[in-house]
């Protein structure tokens, strides 16, 4: 069970192939002889869900002794007392700690196990168990040296470490050759990659060289820093074939005063002169972005400059979250001043703005020719396939005899809706 972000469901296909290495399973949890949960802790929702998760597997465990353990980011910050809040937790482990899930689990038979040293991860070599056949993550770095105040990731990832050139053209290279149509880069901050290492970024050169080895898989990335997406990254972009027209870069305000605290890096100019050149070089790009409200301090009329820069930018979409503190962080030591009831209702009117724009920019879509990724059946139609474009837009289409799942498709949009386009099918590619 996985909590959180890309990174910890990249996490999960390690976890899954190490403890597949030692002869481990997978089961409906019924049967199963050990519950292993991955954590987050970037919000508090997710560390509720998770305990409120572990409040339904206690009778399991009373009824039938299954093992329970709790890894990730959130084991990491809370190691002993996570055990301490829930007694019936056989076994909590650190983000460095998974290579060695295996033997921490049979160590939790004879008795309570908490791991969470940080000591380096090498991921180099590792056995994983992916979910899916076509498609795939690699982590080129991992932990981040940022310290945004808000954020908790420097304290349970570590600090930031790029894998070499070669290590990760090497893992393409072998995840393509498997049969693999879209690979995702990851890292905390991927336009620093081999920024500490080598004294400037090498990301863009990463994405010119994966062009020219694994020209039939399509390339995506997450997370990029504001601060560090350069020109450069913009013609990589552009310049490569395989690489996906989209780009997450998280705003988070729009206001100066609170990126300053914020510790983020950059300014509201800054920020959107990057947007107007990132535009004029990737014409189709697709933008989307993260927004928090209720940072402490944040007044009215940082929230209005909040709503500008998301009029100016026009994003295609956002992610929209009300702060709330996370300890050991600086923005913690800070007093949470603004009421949660103006929080609750920046969110609406943030949310609000957000979405008129993601209706736009999905009406635009309607009467074009589109490629996409088949990813399988929709969710909620399974009459319907369900695939991506190359900007991540989410496109809809009717379902054939064929199983298209992880092939390209060539689609005309036909109508939009909230949130995704609806199209029909033109070719197989």
């Amino acid at each position: 069970m996985t909590f959180g972000c890309q990174m910890n469901l990249h996490d999960a296909d390690f976890i899954r192939g190490a403890l597949d290495a030692a002869g481990w399973r997978e089961s409906a949890l019924e049967e199963a002889d050990a519950a292993v949960l991955l954590t987050c802790c970037v919000r508090q929702s997710a560390e509720n869900r998770l305990y409120g998760r572990l409040a339904s597997l206690k009778p399991l465990k009373e009824g039938s002794g299954l093992l329970i353990a709790v890894g990730g980011c959130m084991a990491q910050k809370e190691g002993v007392n996570l055990m301490r809040r829930a007694p019936h937790v056989d076994v909590v482990f650190g983000t460095h700690q998974y290579p060695d899930i295996a033997a921490l689990l049979s160590r939790g038979t004879s008795g309570r196990v908490c791991a969470t040293a940080m000591g380096g991860l090498s991921l180099s070599g590792q056995p994983r168990k992916r979910r899916e056949d076509f498609r795939a993550w690699v982590t080129i770095t991992s932990g981040c040296d940022n310290f945004c105040s808000y954020c908790i990731v420097p304290y349970v990832r570590g600090r930031e470490e790029s894998r070499t050139m070669e290590e990760v053209v090497e893992e393409t290279g072998e995840l393509v050759r498997q049969g693999v149509r879209e690979v995702n880069l990851l890292g905390q901050n991927v336009n620093s990659f081999r920024r500490k290492e080598e004294g400037r970024s090498r990301f863009a050169d990463l994405l010119r060289l994966l062009g020219r080895c694994c020209p039939e898989a399509w390339i995506r990335f997450v997370t990029s820093h504001p601060r560090d997406f350069d020109t450069d990254i913009m013609l990589a972009v552009t310049e490569t074939a395989n690489v996906c027209e989209y780009v997450h870069l998280p705003l988070q305000s729009g206001s100066d005063r609170v990126l300053g605290a914020m510790n983020r890096g950059y300014d509201r100019q800054g920020y959107l002169e990057k947007i107007r050149e990132l535009r004029r070089i990737v014409p189709d790009v697709t933008l989307s972005t993260d927004l928090i409200v209720g940072f402490p301090g944040e007044t009215e009329e940082d929230f209005e400059a909040t709503l500008e820069m998301v009029e100016l930018c026009r994003f295609d979409s956002a992610f929209t979250f009300v702060y709330n503190p996370r300890e050991g962080t600086a923005a913690a030591r800070r007093p949470d001043d603004v009421p949660r009831r103006v929080k609750g209702e920046r969110l609406r009117r943030l949310a609000e703005a957000t979405r008129v724009l993601t209706a736009a920019s999905l009406s635009g879509e309607v009467g074009s020719e589109r490629t996409v990724m088949v990813y399988g059946a929709s969710r909620k139609d399974p009459a319907r396939w369900s695939a991506r474009t190359r900007g991540n837009k989410l496109v809809h289409f009717q379902r054939g005899d064929d199983d298209l799942t992880g092939r390209i498709a060539r689609v005309r949009i036909v109508s939009a809706g909230s949130w995704s386009l609806h199209g029909e099918l033109l070719e197989v590619i």
